[in-house]
């Protein structure tokens, strides 16, 4: 008889176990950008864009939020569909290409000889919580190197932080590529202001 009772709580464990359903995992991207074509010729100039680095925190696809000055956590069933330094890294190189501003944009992938190179830091892709109020944070920092001599030719850092709306996971990833755009046109304007004076 108490064999017979604790095999029948056993599969009642499991049958209860297998009914709850598991949560879906929703996935995020951002739509990439299109930039308005810049006026007059594009400058002579080939710029390679290598892939930004972060933290480990950045690297993992899983939306990161921040409740304060030092703990974080992770949406488990929300992720990017790639890790947030390389969503940046595209980002950044599609806005170069579709700008028009440069004679050739191309990915570290290409591989070929450039006469700059872009390399960044992904520091803020994240939600942050503070209190009651919700907002998307991005920080990012980039670096131009003369190829050939790997001498610093510009960097500069910048960062955006825009309330939520939206109290809700896409409504953060909403605001975050909103920051990414105005991180990106911030840096790009002052860099192309900066290899148009180079002679």
């Amino acid at each position: 008889m108490q064999r017979n009772l604790r095999y029948g709580l056993w599969l009642t464990v499991v049958i209860a176990g297998a009914s709850c359903a598991i949560p879906r995992t929703h996935y995020y991207t951002l739509e990439m950008p299109h930039a308005e074509p810049r006026p007059g010729p594009a400058i002579a100039r080939h710029i390679t864009v290598q892939r930004f680095r972060a933290d480990r925190v950045l690297m993992d696809d899983r939306i990161l939020y921040r409740e304060g000055p030092n703990p974080i956590g992770f949406y488990e069933y929300h992720r990017w569909a790639n890790p947030p330094a390389d969503l940046a890294t595209d980002y950044v190189l599609h806005r170069l290409k579709d700008s028009g501003a440069y004679a050739r944009v191309s990915s570290y992938k290409d591989g070929g000889q450039s006469d700059f190179t872009l390399q960044g830091w992904l520091y803020r892709f994240e939600e942050t919580d503070r209190g009651k109020e919700v907002f998307a944070s991005v920080a990012l920092e980039l670096e131009l190197l003369d190829t050939r001599t790997r001498a610093s030719v510009w960097r500069a850092e910048a960062e955006c932080s825009r309330p939520v709306a939206a109290r809700d996971v896409p409504g953060v990833v909403q605001e975050i590529h909103g920051c990414l755009e105005e991180t990106a046109a911030k840096l790009l304007g002052a860099m192309q202001q900066q290899i148009a004076g180079i002679r």
